[in-house]
């Protein structure tokens, strides 16, 4: 009995030292447990993986990658960033339609685990996808668009362009073209029929099949719209070039449309006629830009800017509308257009000089809007009507009357002006340089308050017959009565001084020298008679 006790106590005293023993030795570096989610945003290569690293213990892992291949040998890795438990990667180059076997392995140099393996597919290929028509410019006879491959199926291209036909056929017209790198595709469409309804796709095609985006639809007019300056030549086409003698344009214009608008207007960049029979222009919601060539051969544009000569010569225009946001029109802008009836200048004006030789000239206008200029039965005024600076060529009065409160007549103002008596009101107190060149007046009273006559102020008034000077008068400038050939009778009414004159003052009117009266104040006559330059008047009278 004794010695079962002392047995008992042998294996109870063993069974506790190796359990002490197996404690002791219990590994605390143990592999981790590896977590896998589902394959996301799948396309035709590529694929979204992402998993878990999860620790335990002391363990750690020093390499992480995800193993995929089309058999379940995997034979290809993506490593992800060591030290990152939480990974993903984005596989490429993938095949399409194809399914690819994926896990995810970790290891720390001396040995690897993999979590269990998942499957995914990549799409398949499709036919191309296109996007939808946008309209670039739109001639009467054509229209230039564009359209993007968004998508070429992940097969190559086999054909690309457009299907077009009128609205209500179904015969339809293809015209092939091709992509650049980024997939966009540019192409003009010609030979339409203007005021006629089309119908427009984009289509593509890849070994799989072909595919046409959404129909645009769209109408031929007299208008042409732009998105670009400079494309105007390409969206008429040598077709239109002389076709047309109406057009409305939207849009930006620089120095090679209006090139190509002279020529639709009748003047060539060399100066020559063209066959242009463009008469009616309204470029009321165009806006003109610096760029491109040179319109003329010498000027070039200036943004915002009618400039120098730019419808210079183009003697088809009959009515003109310049684009509403032009600030600026220079001298000369509109030189001997001898057919231009009305004219119509923006609202945005700033800025304006008048241009001469437009003979057919009836009517200018300003919209209300306009805060610095407006016209009156034709002619132009600064805002507060207190400078006249343009009287239309072609009015037919005979007879004109500037209004009560103008101070000033502009520099060319009554250039050419038909009226055989302008009548000049007491507050006019400047007259601007050849202000009457060439125009029609048979005689002519100046105010009091006007002080100098400057230089060419009747130039060329053929039928001038004759002119008194106010009392005021004391300078008379060069040329003054150039070609003033009827010119007969000259009224001088200051009877202190004698206006002062340049030895140019009377040159090309030696005729008024030698055959016409200078009248003077009564008692005078000796003081005119001495003088260097007013002495050369052959008779000269103290009448008044």
């Amino acid at each position: 009995m004794r010695h079962s006790n002392y047995l008992y106590l042998w294996w109870v005293g063993l069974a506790a030292l190796l359990l002490a023993c197996n404690e002791d030795e219990r590994p605390d570096s143990l592999p981790p447990t590896l977590r896998v989610d589902e394959a996301a945003e799948l396309t035709r290569t590529s694929a979204l993986l992402s998993g878990e690293v999860i620790l335990h213990g002391q363990g750690t892992v020093s390499d992480i990658c995800f193993r995929y291949g089309t058999t379940d040998g995997m034979d290809q890795s993506a490593d992800c960033p060591s030290g990152i438990l939480q990974v993903t990667t984005r596989l490429t180059d993938l095949q399409p339609g194809t399914t690819y076997y994926y896990c995810l392995e970790a290891g720390n140099g001396y040995s690897t685990v993999r979590s269990e393996t998942h499957t995914f597919s990549t799409l398949p290929n499709v036919t191309p996808t296109v996007s939808g028509i946008t309209r670039l410019n739109q001639g009467p006879l054509s229209i230039t668009v564009s359209y993007e491959i968004t998508d070429d199926g992940g097969e190559p291209l086999t054909s690309t362009g457009l299907y077009y036909r009128q609205g209500g056929e179904t015969e339809e017209q293809r015209l092939s073209l091709e992509a650049n790198t980024e997939g966009q595709v540019r192409a003009r469409i010609g030979g339409l029929q203007t005021e006629t309804d089309y119908i427009v796709q984009a289509y593509a095609a890849n070994s799989i099949g072909e595919t046409r985006g959404e129909p645009y639809r769209f109408h031929t007019s007299q208008a042409v719209i732009l998105t670009e300056a400079g494309e105007l030549p390409e969206i008429m086409g040598e077709e239109g070039k002389y076709a047309f003698a109406s057009l409305n344009i939207a849009g930006p214009l620089n120095g090679t449309d209006f090139r190509f608008l002279r020529e639709m207007a009748g003047r060539g960049t060399d100066g020559q006629e063209t066959p242009g029979q463009l008469q009616t222009l309204n470029l009321s919601d165009a806006t003109i830009e610096a760029g491109g060539a040179s319109y003329d051969g010498y000027h070039y544009t200036e943004s915002r800017t009618a400039g120098s000569g730019l419808f210079a010569q183009c003697t088809a225009l009959r009515e003109l509308i310049l684009p509403d946001n032009t600030a600026t029109v220079e001298a000369y802008a509109f030189d001997h257009c001898t057919a231009l009836q009305r004219l119509r200048l923006p609202s945005a004006l700033s800025s304006f000089k008048p241009s001469i030789g437009c003979i057919s000239l009836e009517e200018i206008e300003v919209p209300a809007s306009c805060a610095h200029f407006h016209t009156s039965d034709g002619v132009l005024y600064n805002a507060d009507a207190s400078t006249l600076l343009w009287y239309p060529e072609g009015k037919e009065d005979v007879q004109f009357t500037v209004p009560a409160g103008v101070e000033e007549i502009g520099d060319h103002a009554f250039r050419n002006a038909q009226a055989e008596e302008i009548v000049l009101p007491q507050s006019v107190n400047r007259l601007g340089q050849a202000s009457f060149g060439g125009a029609g007046l048979r005689r002519i009273d100046l105010p009091d308050g006007v002080s100098t006559l400057p230089y060419g102020c009747f130039q060329g008034c053929a039928r001038l017959e004759a002119v008194t000077l106010g009392k005021e008068m004391d300078y008379l400038s060069e040329y003054c009565f150039k070609d003033c050939n009827a010119l007969t009778d000259l009224y001088v009414q200051d009877p202190d001084f004698a206006p002062y004159c340049t030895e140019e003052t009377f040159s090309g009117a030696e005729r008024l020298l030698q055959e016409g009266t200078l009248h003077v104040p009564a008692g005078c006559t000796a003081r005119y008679r001495n003088h260097q330059i007013w002495g050369q008047f052959k008779t000269i009278v103290d009448d008044w």
